[in-house]
């Protein structure tokens, strides 16, 4: 402990004895067969196809998406500029009628 001075040896408990238990072995796996490694070869394959196959995919969908975006943006500012001269031409359209003073 922290309190006690060098040369003591700390005190054990009275119920644990100090390393009389067996150390369990440690299992390994076996070795596969070979017919196993197959598996491993067609999972790569596939997995490198599906990227291959997805990538453009997902690029194409991507370049999509921002064209459709970049199309409905400039429709509404088709529309706002629209609406803007409608406005202006009632605003033009009422003030004319108003008899002067």
């Amino acid at each position: 402990m922290a309190t006690q001075r060098g040369g003591a040896a700390p005190k054990r408990k009275a119920g644990v004895p100090a390393g009389d238990y067996p150390i369990p072995p440690i299992y390994v796996a076996a070795p596969r067969p070979l017919a196993q490694d197959w598996e491993i070869v067609v999972g790569w394959i596939a997995a490198c196809l599906l990227i291959v196959v997805l990538l453009p995919l997902l690029g194409m969908l991507y370049m999509d998406v921002m064209q459709t975006k970049h199309e409905a943006k400039q429709q509404i500012e088709k529309m706002e500029k629209l609406r803007r001269e409608l406005e202006k031409e009632k605003r033009d359209d009422s003030n004319s009628r108003i008899p002067p003073r």
